[in-house]
């Protein structure tokens, strides 16, 4: 039986900041949920891990910190992104772990016999060092969150139940924690359907090599040099690598910003308008 993967970004940055600042830097999809230690983002559904870790890295550059949870019913991952790249912790049996990883990286056999491959990646969060380094990432984050309590739900990383929430609640970060439970009833699920996952189009790569194919057979039927030919396929790349980014750039920066980075007014926050 598959379990729901739910995610969740929080960013010590204030809602209204965040969002102009992502709007700008075609950061997103994502509903923005205001509380008073940042905003916490909830990535739409379909969201791939990948994609989630690049959006948290990208809020990170914005908000100077973010950290990305990642549970369902059995486990759960806590990235922490202090630099570009995200330390996890993690909750559950080596099994549940896996069986998460896999379900949020949505892999396929090759992926799932790359995660077996490294499962021992599992075993470094019943190390000491592995443990306060969690603990110094949260407080380089949020400096106010209590260690002691926080330590001690790391310590217990075999039970995945509840770890996000209680990770949260134990940092002294209340809303955050409430926000992941109220995630996990589905009350943000009527905003997050109208979202699309942050996923750039990529049917453009596709046609790399025929039109490299039909460049050369050009070359060879007509009888052009060697050199035309050459510049025709690097034209041809940069005309497909603009099409990328343009593709990427409509996900968010020529969309209303309300639309694709949607405010849930939970607690406070000012929201800009269109």
């Amino acid at each position: 039986m598959m379990l729901v993967v739910r995610m969740l970004i929080w960013t010590p940055l204030n809602a209204a900041e965040l969002q102009k600042s992502m709007h700008s830097g075609n950061v997103g999809p994502a509903a923005l949920v205001p509380v008073q230690s940042g905003t916490v983002l909830l990535p739409p559904p379909g969201t791939k891990l990948s994609e989630a870790a690049y959006m948290t890295n990208r809020v990170r550059k914005i908000g100077r910190g973010a950290a990305l949870a990642v549970w369902n019913d059995d486990a759960a991952l806590l990235y922490m992104f202090t630099t570009s790249l995200g330390r996890a912790s993690m909750w559950g049996s080596r099994e549940a772990v896996l069986r998460l990883s896999a379900q949020a990286k949505q892999s396929g056999p090759v992926g799932r016999s790359f995660d077996r491959a490294t499962a021992g990646m599992v075993d470094l969060r019943e190390k000491e060092k592995w443990q306060l380094d969690a603990i110094d990432k949260l407080t380089a984050l949020y400096p106010a969150a209590g260690r002691k309590g926080t330590l001690e739900r790391i310590r217990d990383f075999g039970n995945g139940r509840a770890a996000i929430p209680d990770f949260f609640r134990a940092a002294g970060l209340h809303e955050v924690a409430r926000v992941a439970e109220l995630t996990e009833q589905g009350r943000a699920e009527a905003v997050l359907r109208t979202l699309e996952p942050p996923r750039t189009q990529l049917w453009p790569l596709w046609l790399i090599g025929p039109l490299i194919v039909l460049a050369a057979a050009a070359t060879v039927i007509f009888d052009i040099p060697a050199v035309v030919y050459y510049l025709v396929v690097l034209l041809l790349l940069a005309m497909l690598v603009g099409l990328l980014v343009v593709l990427r750039r409509r996900l968010v920066r020529t969309k209303p910003i309300n639309t694709v980075l949607p405010v849930i007014p939970v607690t406070q926050g000012a929201v800009p308008t269109d």
